[in-house]
C-alpha cells in the first residue's frame, strides 16, 4: 500500500510539474493579448496570425543561415515588427476614426485569415516541427523534463518576471499602465498616446513570437495553430482578471494543471469542453477574475 502510494504521488507532481509547464507556454501569449488589449482597447485576434506566422519565419531563416540563434532573433524581430505595423497600418487609423472595437475585431480577423492563407500558400497544411531528432530528457527526483520544457521554464519566466518588474520600476511601464487605465488623462498630461500604443503592440508581438517558437519546438506546428491558442490564452485572462497584467499568468497557469489532469485522467479530447466550463464558472460565480477587481458600470463602458 506505502509502495502504490509513492507511486500515486510521483504520478500527481508529475502531472502538475506539465500542467506549470504548459500554464507558462499559455500565460506567454495571454500577456502578450492581454498587453496590446489594456492600454488600447483592441482586441487583437491578428495576434493569432502573428503566432501562426512565427516558427515558419524561423524556418526560412534557419534554411538561409545555417544558424538557430540568429534565426530566433530574427524571427522575433520580424514578428514585432509586423506586430507594430498592423497598429500603425490598421488599428491607428481606426482609433483616430473612433471605429467601434467590433470594427477593430472584424479587421484584426481579415489580418489573422490573410496571415495563415499566405502560410498555408507558401510553406503548406502539413504539420512540421522545429525540433530535429528526439528530445533529451533529464530527472528531477522521481520527476522526468524534456530539454524543450526546461526552455519553456526558462525563457517563460525571464519574460513574464522582467515584463512585471518593467511595469513596476520604470516610466515605460508606469505610462502603460496609465494609458491602460485612463486613456483621456493620459493625454492631458501631454503623453503621445500613439507612440505608447506602438510600443505595446511592439511588447505583444514580442511575447507571441517567443510562445509560437516555444511550443513549435516542444510540440510542432501547422497554420491552423493560432486561433486555438489565442482563444485559450482570452479564457485565461479572463479567468485571471480581465484589467490585470499579472491576472493572464495566473489564469494560465490555472489553466495548465487543469488541462493536464484532464489528460492523464480523462483523454486530450475533453480538453477544451472542461478548459470552456472553466470559464462558464468564472463568469458565473467571478466574472472580472481571480486578480481582477469588481469596478462600476459606468468604468467599464
Amino acid at each position: 500500500r506505502l509502495i502504490l502510494l509513492k507511486v500515486g504521488e510521483d504520478i500527481t507532481m508529475q502531472i502538475e510539474l506539465n500542467g506549470i509547464i504548459s500554464g507558462l507556454a499559455i500565460a506567454l501569449l495571454s500577456v502578450g493579448f492581454q498587453v496590446a488589449y489594456l492600454p488600447t482597447s483592441v482586441f487583437f485576434v491578428g495576434l493569432a496570425g502573428l503566432y501562426t506566422l512565427a516558427p515558419y519565419i524561423y524556418l526560412a531563416f534557419q534554411s538561409f543561415w545555417g544558424h538557430w540563434y540568429l534565426s530566433v532573433i530574427a524571427s522575433i524581430v520580424v514578428v514585432i515588427g509586423l506586430s507594430i505595423l498592423f497598429e500603425w497600418a490598421n488599428h491607428a487609423p481606426l482609433a483616430r476614426k473612433h471605429a467601434s472595437s467590433g470594427a477593430h475585431l472584424i479587421s484584426s480577423l481579415g489580418i489573422y485569415i490573410v496571415l495563415v492563407q499566405v502560410v498555408a500558400m507558401i510553406w503548406g497544411n502539413d504539420t512540421k516541427n522545429i525540433r530535429v531528432g528526439l528530445d533529451p530528457t533529464f530527472n528531477l527526483g522521481e520527476m522526468v523534463i524534456t530539454k524543450s520544457q526546461i526552455l519553456i521554464v526558462g525563457v517563460s519566466c525571464a519574460l513574464l518576471f522582467g515584463f512585471l518588474a518593467i511595469l513596476r520600476v520604470t516610466d515605460i511601464g508606469l505610462r502603460l499602465r496609465s494609458l491602460a487605465d485612463n486613456p483621456i488623462q493620459f493625454a492631458l498630461f501631454g503623453c503621445n498616446i500613439d507612440m505608447h500604443r506602438l510600443v505595446a503592440f511592439g511588447i505583444a508581438g514580442l511575447f507571441a513570437a517567443n510562445a509560437s517558437l516555444l511550443t513549435a519546438y516542444d510540440s510542432g506546428f501547422d497554420p491552423h495553430s493560432g486561433l486555438p491558442a489565442v482563444l485559450l490564452a482570452i479564457v485565461a485572462i479572463i479567468i485571471g482578471g480581465r484589467n490585470s497584467f499579472a491576472g493572464p499568468i495566473v489564469g494560465a497557469l490555472i489553466l495548465g494543471i487543469i488541462r493536464a489532469q484532464v489528460v492523464w485522467y480523462f483523454t486530450a479530447w475533453w480538453q477544451d469542453a472542461i478548459t470552456f466550463m472553466a470559464l462558464v464558472i468564472f463568469l458565473l460565480l467571478r466574472p472580472y477574475g481571480i486578480l481582477g477587481k469588481k469596478t462600476r458600470i459606468e468604468a467599464n463602458i
